[in-house]
């Protein structure tokens, strides 16, 4: 009789222990900069943005840093002074980025310097893009894909940007060729709406835009760690965590030198 007391007495000890309501303090951190910029092979107002986070009880408005000092050199010895332009926070320089080249970044700002590198890649190009159908537990969904053929010679990363009628996806997509070298490349794209008012589906006579470039192995990892944590279900992904970024002094974001492609189509 005492064992089923004591047997008693630790079940309802566990299952009341599970029921416990657990109470977490959260913290404003420190506000950190985050610096997102990019060079790429077209000749027009390259960007290099800066901003700061926000605290984790505030409204998702983050703050915009004027009177930066911006300048990005290169490995051929030229210097570029980016200026803000009239969007604060916004620094500009209109110039044409050059595969095979690495380009440097400096920013000064609030007393504090970043820098950060990165090489452009060589072009690949995108053939063409289309419409892929796939069926879903026998329902047929039609699905964006950019199609390529990836040289054999070299290692290649990409990033792709999806727009549906001017919408931009709320997806990351990114592609290496560690197991498709030299490979005709399909890689789909699957739309993901702004909110949850509006469709992800493709339907016809919608417009579609997909932006391909050509990055290097850093700025790989910096969107691929994002395409781990987004859109991600209840227990699927990964930890949140800020992506790895290739600027010093603990800045967020990320410098890219990329090359960049656009191809527009219409859903049949």
């Amino acid at each position: 009789m005492k064992k089923l007391i004591i047997y008693f007495s630790f079940f309802a000890l566990a299952f009341s222990s599970c029921k416990k309501i657990i109470s977490i303090e959260t913290e404003n951190a420190a506000p950190q900069i985050v610096i997102e910029g990019k060079i790429n092979d077209t000749l027009g107002d390259q960007q290099v943005k800066i901003s700061k986070t926000i605290g984790y009880t505030e409204s998702n408005v983050f703050p915009k840093v004027s009177g930066a000092t911006v300048t990005v050199t290169d490995s051929r010895g030229n210097n570029f002074i980016f200026k803000e332009g009239t969007t604060p926070g916004t620094y500009i320089n209109r110039m044409k980025g050059v595969p095979g080249i690495t380009y440097h970044l400096n920013v000064t700002v609030e007393g504090q310097s970043y820098t950060a590198s990165s090489k452009m890649p060589n072009v690949v190009k995108m053939d063409s893009i289309g419409i892929i159908k796939n069926v879903f537990f026998g329902r047929e969904r039609k699905t964006a894909a950019a199609f390529l053929t990836d040289p054999a010679n070299e290692t290649n990363f990409y990033h792709f940007n999806l727009y549906v009628n001017d919408v931009l996806s709320q997806r990351f997509y990114v592609n290496n060729d560690r197991l498709t070298n030299g490979n005709d490349l399909r890689i789909q794209l699957f739309f993901k709406a702004n909110n949850d008012h509006d469709s992800d589906e493709l339907n016809s006579n919608d417009k579609i835009k997909v932006e391909m470039e050509c990055i290097d192995a850093n700025i790989f990892d910096y969107w691929y760690a994002l395409s781990q944590q987004s859109n991600r279900g209840p227990n699927q992904g990964t930890t949140p965590a800020n992506p790895t970024s290739n600027i010093s002094n603990q800045a967020l974001g990320y410098f890219s030198a990329n090359t960049y492609q656009s191809l527009s189509a219409t859903v049949k």
